[in-house]
């Protein structure tokens, strides 16, 4: 049986992130289009005219998961990965 080589990725796993300022101005772009530019956009469609004078309420509810994002972002790669060995150093001196 014959194995088909695995191709090597070309950016390291470690190394393959969204920075976490994308989120936030993803987050900035997501309010201001809710809350200015919709409700602004004319459309012929009474009902979709209806759903966008609903951004400006629905904006926030939609950037807060972006926001969030953003942190779980920013400390995943801010936070130093503690070893094994200085927790094991930790609870010799506890003793």
């Amino acid at each position: 049986m014959k194995t088909v080589p695995q191709p090597s990725p070309s950016v390291p796993e470690k190394n393959r992130f969204t920075p976490w300022w994308l989120s936030v101005i993803g987050a900035i772009v997501t309010y201001c289009s809710l809350k200015y530019v919709f409700p602004e956009l004319k459309v012929a469609s009474a009902t979709l005219q209806q759903l966008f004078q609903l951004g400006p309420s629905l904006a926030p509810v939609f950037t807060i998961p972006f926001l969030l994002l953003a942190a779980k972002q920013l400390y995943d790669k801010d936070l130093p990965k503690m070893d094994n060995n200085k927790e094991n150093e930790g609870d010799s001196e506890a003793e």
